[in-house]
């Protein structure tokens, strides 16, 4: 759930902004704690404060500060014990009574966090102020999927690709003409070769989650994307997806099944094709830890090389991880095996073991702007010595992604991003790497 509330308190900040005493000026110490918090400065601003608890106690103002200064800075609990102190004295504490809701949201007490804000609404708060929680209340049902939802987007990228093809950088391979005779040098040249170019990428989608139950959800997605590389026509990609399943949640429990779909083609043409199935299981472990397991079957299939045609198995974990600060950093890391199988035996050189792990974060720099990062490796051992390489296929790719994320508003993303692939393989002609450099521009549409 620790996603799920990143976007939910995102939609408290305008609650929040008008609810800071105006009385701490007169304290030396409460005006610097106010100063730290204006600014975001959580964690000195508790540690200013906290120390003196025992001896302050009691005082309203000194108690409020101390109490958003603890859950903004992820001690939460602590922070619900001063705004019960100051709630205690004057209940009818508007910006308390915010902050303490804000806090049980962040402990996953849900229907607390709602029956304080509705308190809130029966104090007949201001126009904006009822307008802002009634927003918050509504993000909240939306978070948690008890109303439809909707969703699409647009994306237009432009950057530079290093390697359209995944091809090698060698000048020649060399190959077995027939099997068991001695291997023969043969020349590489013009698309057989790494090739380089300029892009502009179109990408578009539309979603959508509707709840059947309290607990249960139906869900659905179409996605797509289309590229036009300046050089080399023959290298254009157009993906599609397609997703369609069922989500069931009970308490801190999340189950996903659900059916896929894909399609790749290349300059027009059909290249690949797949369907199959995906089951997962999540856990909100506690409200900074959530784990998941999942497993995941396709059919692959390649209209004009069915050689190539095999079944694909996928299982693996995750774990994420949400530390408190300022910054809300955030990192996750995943294992995973899988296996892939040839329909035709006769071609299992082509079938293969996989083994991998990725691993990644995001720094939140400022409420506008995200850094993040990723890296993954995967390891892929195939069955048999392949006839024309004379040779059984190892392969040890690793790729990695650095990039930021920039909200200037308006659901509007602004995304630069570097990555790297490297593919090590002792068959020379699988052996190579890829770098882009893009910056997307993406509108996001939700109702």
């Amino acid at each position: 759930m620790w996603l799920t509330r990143l976007g939910v308190l995102a939609a408290l900040a305008c609650v929040l902004a008008f609810s800071l005493p105006a009385g701490a000026a007169s304290d030396p110490l409460l005006s610097q704690a106010l100063s730290l918090i204006n600014t975001q400065e959580y964690k000195q601003a508790y540690a200013l404060l906290e120390p003196l608890e025992s001896e302050r106690a009691g005082d309203i103002e000194y108690d409020y500060l101390l109490g958003v200064a603890a859950v903004e800075s992820g001690n939460v609990t602590r922070g619900v014990f001063a705004l019960e102190r100051v709630l205690a004295i004057n209940p009818n504490h508007t910006a308390a009574r915010t902050q303490i809701a804000k806090a049980h949201f962040q402990l996953g007490e849900i229907d607390t966090s709602k029956a304080e804000f509705n308190n809130l609404l029966s104090q007949s708060p201001g126009h904006e102020t009822a307008d802002a929680i009634n927003r918050f209340m509504s993000a909240i049902d939306k978070a948690l999927g008890l109303t439809t939802t909707f969703g699409a987007y647009l994306d237009i990228g432009y950057g530079f690709d290093s390697n359209i093809n995944s091809a090698t950088s060698s000048n020649s391979v060399s190959i077995s003409l027939f099997p068991g005779t001695p291997l023969v040098d043969i020349p590489l040249t013009g698309a057989a070769q790494e090739q380089s170019s300029k892009y502009i990428s179109l990408a578009g989608g539309a979603s959508f989650r509707h709840p059947l139950t309290k607990d249960l959800a139906v869900f659905g997605s179409v996605n797509g994307l289309t590229r036009t590389n300046w050089n080399e026509g023959q290298f254009d990609p157009s993906i599609m997806d397609y997703n369609l399943g069922l989500t069931y949640k009970k308490h801190i429990d999340m189950f996903t099944v659900g059916l896929q779909g894909n399609t790749y083609d290349l300059d027009g043409d059909r290249f690949r094709r797949s369907y199959g199935m995906l089951g997962q299981w999540q856990r909100d472990v506690d409200d900074k830890n959530q784990v998941s397991v999942y497993g995941h079957y396709s059919k692959l299939s390649y209209p004009d090389s069915d050689v190539r045609d095999a079944d694909r198995y996928i299982i693996g974990a995750g774990w994420a991880h949400v530390f408190a600060g300022d910054k809300t950093p955030v990192v996750f890391f995943g294992p995973y095996i899988g296996k892939e199988n040839t329909e035709d035996s006769s071609f299992d050189f082509l079938s293969n073991s996989i083994y991998g792990i990725r691993a990644g974060g995001q720094l939140s720099m400022s409420p506008k702007l995200v850094a993040y990062a990723g890296a993954s490796y995967e390891y892929r051992d195939y069955d048999e010595q392949d006839p024309i390489f004379s040779e059984t296929r190892r392969d040890n790719q690793y790729d990695f992604n650095v990039g930021l994320r920039y909200l200037p508003g308006y659901k509007w993303t602004i995304r630069p991003q570097l990555s790297y692939l490297k593919n090590n393989s002792n068959t020379t002609v699988f052996d190579f790497d890829r770098a882009v450099l893009s910056i997307n521009f993406r509108k996001d549409f939700n109702w």
